[in-house]
């Protein structure tokens, strides 16, 4: 190939890329016009994810529980004396005063049970690695 057809390429490329990010940005104002609230941009290429779609505009999202202490101390507070099943820990950890702001907070709690270090599985019931 020559090198005054690599330019072009370059050239309509480039010209393309620019089209498609005009376009994208007119839908997000378009969208914000018709009520749809806020929206994300579509992820580009070396993108961060969740980043608002138009600058300045910030994406709620849901406020962070302010609990006085960490799940996995929580947890293993409640286990302290024996080993409890998902459940009853979940029950437990709420009882102690811990909020979850989880739509689904066993999901939260599965995935620290199963990953965090200091806690066992002891058949189906869960306590301090000893």
């Amino acid at each position: 190939m020559r090198s005054s057809d690599i330019k072009k390429y370059v050239s309509l490329r480039d010209a393309l890329v620019t089209e498609k990010a005009d376009l994208e940005a007119r839908l997000v104002e378009i969208n914000a016009a018709l009520g749809g609230g806020e929206t994300v941009a579509p992820k580009r290429r070396g993108q961060k994810p969740g980043r608002p779609a138009v600058a300045g505009k910030k994406i709620r999202r849901g406020k962070r529980a302010k609990n006085t202490i960490g799940l996995r101390d929580a947890v293993l507070t409640v286990t302290a004396k024996k080993p409890l099943g998902r459940k009853e820990i979940l029950d437990a950890v709420v009882k102690l005063g811990y909020t979850f702001t989880a739509k689904n907070p066993l999901n939260s709690l599965n995935t620290l049970l199963y990953t965090a270090k200091g806690v066992k599985n002891f058949g189906g019931k869960f306590g301090p690695a000893k």
